[in-house]
């Protein structure tokens, strides 16, 4: 096993699938229009990085055709 230093270092490196990715991203709207979490900026990179997947994968399930109801 590393250590706590070698982890930080390296970071870890996980897979997961398209339904996870979508739940994730459910969680994490959940939580941020509840104000529950206030991410700091490494943690707005991750939720960027889920984001992204999450606006592909939906494109692939759906088609080019996605609209975003922004009220």
């Amino acid at each position: 096993m590393k250590s706590n230093a070698s982890l930080a270092k390296d970071g870890h490196k996980i897979y997961i699938s398209d339904k996870q990715i979508e739940f994730l991203i459910k969680c994490i709207d959940i939580s941020q229009s509840t104000l529950s979490i206030k991410p700091e900026k490494s943690e707005v990179e991750l939720i960027r990085e889920l984001s992204e997947l999450n606006e592909d994968i939906q494109e692939t399930k759906l088609g080019d055709t996605i609209y975003y109801d922004l009220n």
